[in-house]
Formats: C-alpha cells, structure tokens, sequence
C-alpha cells in the first residue's frame, strides 16, 4: 500500500488502511496504546512506508451526548447565536473548555494531550454550556 502518503485524497483506501491499522498495532493490542479518553483509546501504529500515526477507538459500549447546538465556531459565525454568547456564557464556556482539558492533562488514568484544540472541536448544549 505504500504509494504515497496513505491519507491523501487520491490514495485513500479505507479498508486496506484500516488493516494496515489493525496488522500495525496488533488487533488494537494494550502494548501500543499511547492514551485513554472517557470515549476511547489511543494507540500508535507504525504503518508499511514508516508513516506513524495516533489512532481513536472508541469504546463499544459509549455513546457521544448529542450536543444540540453544535460547535462554538458554528456559534461564533451566526450573527444571532454570537449576539446570545454574552460575557457570562463566555467565562462558562472557558471554565468548561479549561476544567476538561485538565481532567484530560491530569485526572485520567492515562494522561491524554488533546493536540487539536479549536472553537470547531468545543461542542455546545443547550443552554451554550
């Protein structure tokens, strides 16, 4: 499989790069897990042509909560939902984004560093919390 970089748009095979995953890490074996989430686990995977890359599996059983209004981006590029983030919901929204990337950094069993922080990846409820 090794014809370029293995995730591009034009040399993207799902199914042999899901195999080269799962040959590369052992059937998801615990010696190459790397992290640990409330939702998933983490593990590195030397794929054919020397790419290393982390990859997510969630857990079976977990379900994500629906987060009913989507993303902050979503929110800050909507003239009426940015007009609802007032001071107060931003500081609710920052302790929220602070309190789970510490639990992340600090309270997990496995330490897990989320390397792409962005108001795209801070999912909002209801009340914008």
């Amino acid at each position: 499989m090794n014809k370029g970089n293995t995730f591009s748009t034009w040399n993207y095979d799902g199914i042999a790069t899901f195999e080269d995953i799962v040959e590369a890490t052992d059937g998801f074996d615990d010696k190459y897990r790397i992290g640990t989430g409330a939702y998933m686990k983490v593990y590195k995977a030397n794929l054919p042509g020397g790419q290393i890359v982390a990859v997510k599996k969630l857990h079976p059983l977990e379900v994500y909560e629906y987060m009913e209004r989507g993303s902050l981006a979503s929110i800050q590029s909507n003239g009426e939902g940015a007009a609802q983030l007032d001071s107060t919901l931003r500081v609710n929204v920052i302790k929220g984004v602070t309190h789970a990337l510490s639990y992340k950094h600090h309270d997990c069993n496995l330490p897990f560093v989320h390397r792409d922080l962005s108001s795209n990846n801070v999912l909002l409820n209801s009340e914008l919390g």
